[in-house]
């Protein structure tokens, strides 16, 4: 039978200590360059979850692998995660038997949207509010669907968070009534 994905409610002291715990394990075996940080639903303490750690390691390019190398000296790699040139999972055991997992990723590099998705969360009510219901409609459903639609779900919302960006970045045009022309508009 299918894993099926089911959120779960677990006491948030327990998830801020394993929180902490890990991060600081982290921040001392780190190179200096590279930075870690909570990612996921419990990095927002309203959004409903499965009841797991989600931790992001950045590293700019230089470093990432060395950064890797600390990582393995401190934590299994997930096997069911992608591991290559800018990516690696890693599964951290847990004394409260909670599911934790880091993403190692070089900064600024093609899998380095944790933290844009997480902003854009955390800024928009309205996205926080789909998302919430998202997680929602899929408890006790497939939990490889549940992922399709969350992939989907977070393209979506970060290719519009670029678009926004990009509007306001563009400059802005004098607006120009049909009958003044370019000339006109100028010297307004």
């Amino acid at each position: 039978m299918a894993e099926l994905f089911h959120l779960r409610d677990v006491p948030r002291a327990q998830l801020d200590a394993e929180r902490d715990r890990v991060l600081a394990r982290l921040r001392s075996a780190l190179p200096p360059a590279a930075d870690a940080r909570e990612v996921g639903s419990t990095a927002i303490p309203t959004l409903p979850g499965k009841g797991d750690l989600d931790l992001l390691v950045r590293a700019p390019a230089p470093a990432f692998d060395a950064t890797r190398a600390a990582l393995d000296a401190l934590f299994p790699r997930d096997p069911q995660q992608l591991s290559c040139a800018d990516y690696q999972g890693y599964r951290v055991p847990s004394p409260l038997g909670l599911d934790i997992a880091i993403q190692l990723t070089v900064l600024d590099g093609r899998w380095d949207d944790f933290l844009p998705f997480l902003d854009a969360l955390r800024t928009d009510p309205d996205l926080l509010a789909r998302y919430a219901a998202l997680k929602r409609a899929w408890d006790g459903r497939p939990m490889d669907a549940y992922r399709e639609a969350k992939a989907a779900f977070i393209r979506a919302a970060l290719a519009a968070q670029r678009a926004r960006r990009s509007a306001d970045q563009r400059p802005s045009r004098s607006r120009r009534s049909p009958q003044t022309g370019p000339s006109s508009a100028a010297s307004t």
